[in-house]
């Protein structure tokens, strides 16, 4: 009895750890990537070049196919423009004893909002 328990501790620990590890990841890229276009709005970038970067960065760390990214350009005319990164992602669990009390792939979405800086005026 105290076997079974210790070992459903156990996996629990082992997939917590990936999933909160995989959170920090994507929590993480979604400020890096809203960061880097938000300073790069003036040059275009577009909604490709940032899902290309997050991609790029986490390349071998997380698994591509469960990635999914969206980008979304915020012209508002009252308030400074916005640039707004969300990532979702599905972490699969790989321990059998806790396939049976969590849901497989748990599902992860964060999102990050940067102001957009604007040329300076006059050139410099």
């Amino acid at each position: 009895m105290v076997l079974v328990l210790l070992i459903l501790v156990t996996f629990g620990i082992v997939e917590g750890g990936r999933i909160f590890g995989s959170w920090l990841i994507i929590t993480n890229e979604a400020r890096e990537a809203a960061r880097w276009g938000a300073v790069r709005v003036p040059d275009r970038a577009t909604s490709a070049d940032v899902d290309a970067l997050i991609r790029q960065r986490t390349q071998g760390v997380l698994e591509q196919s469960e990635l999914t990214t969206q980008t979304i350009l915020n012209p508002d005319s009252v308030a400074p423009k916005s640039l707004t990164v969300k990532i979702d992602y599905n972490v699969r669990l790989f321990s059998p004893p806790l396939l049976a009390f969590l849901p497989n792939p748990v599902p992860l979405s964060v999102g990050s909002t940067m102001r957009t800086e604007s040329a300076p005026a006059g050139g410099g």
